[in-house]
């Protein structure tokens, strides 16, 4: 069983909000704010990480940007917060790495879908040479025609 483990919190924001572009350390920058947020994930015994993307938003900046014309905000991938709180956030994504083990790390990537958009999610996977020179035949062909 393969258990996922947080390596990295990177939170991003819009410097001309906050006056800053990466956030390292809890900090109050009130209550209505909208960041991106990526949780590097990989395991313990690795030196590799994946990318796992979400939102961090507010109460206040939701209703703000619904009110700007959005009529619907889809769910999946934000974490809504009073604050931006690294400790608190942190120990959600632990938390949910906990309930999210798998037997390959595809099947992790899979089950942590509703939290973060994972940055391999639209790649292409090839099981070995054989597979990739039978894609470049397969996409020559498609091109000749």
């Amino acid at each position: 069983m393969i258990k996922p483990v947080l390596k990295d919190l990177i939170i991003t924001g819009n410097p001309k909000i906050h006056g800053k572009l990466q956030f390292t350390e809890t900090e109050d920058i009130g209550d209505d704010f909208y960041l991106s947020g990526t949780a590097c994930i990989g395991t313990e015994n690795s030196k590799g990480e994946d990318n796992f993307d979400f939102t961090i938003i507010t109460p206040k900046a939701l209703e703000r940007e619904l009110g700007e014309g959005s009529d619907i905000i889809l769910g999946a991938g934000y974490f809504i917060v009073n604050r931006l709180d690294f400790e608190l956030i942190t120990k959600e994504i632990n938390q949910i790495l906990l309930k999210h083990q798998g037997e390959t790390w595809e099947d992790i990537a899979k089950n942590l879908a509703p939290y973060f958009s994972w940055e391999y999610a639209d790649s292409v996977r090839l099981n070995g040479e054989e597979e990739l020179l039978e894609m470049i035949k397969r996409h020559s062909n498609e091109s000749e025609d």
